[in-house]
């Protein structure tokens, strides 16, 4: 027997007060990564200005650098105001991806691999731990 860790899913039942935390939330999170943004574009200057007058291939390096560092933090930011319209839309009821957790779960020889390593979710209600859902074969 051994125990090894495995990926849960938590979701979030939709009611209007776990609605508005949700909106709350993501908005507070995308003024973050606005901040930070102006923040890297700051510092992304300073930078260039280094590099410029390091060598042409210092300059290339940090372009690269800015470029791949733009676009990770872009689409981050696109995704969390994606998170922010659904959250936004949907109805009550309506179960939302929130978060990834780990579980501990113990596993033996003959165990079916798919079987332990899928299909567990937790599902939170107003804050609250409601259901905690296993897949059919377990």
């Amino acid at each position: 027997m051994l125990t090894i860790l495995r990926t849960v899913q938590v979701k979030v039942i939709m009611t209007e007060a776990s609605r508005a935390a949700l909106v709350e939330q993501y908005r507070q999170q995308i003024r973050r990564r606005q901040e930070e943004w102006e923040q890297w574009q700051f510092q992304a200057k300073k930078l260039l200005a280094d590099a410029r007058k390091r060598s042409p291939e210092a300059l290339e390096f940090v372009q690269e650098r800015i470029a791949r560092e733009e676009r990770q933090r872009k689409e981050k930011l696109e995704q969390l105001q994606f998170q922010l319209r659904q959250a936004e839309s949907l109805p009550e009821g309506s179960e939302i991806e929130y978060a990834t957790v780990q579980s501990p779960v113990q596993i033996r020889v003959g165990d079916v691999w798919d079987e332990i390593m899928s299909g567990t979710e937790i599902m939170v209600k107003d804050g609250r731990i409601c259901e905690i859902r296993q897949s059919a074969h377990q």
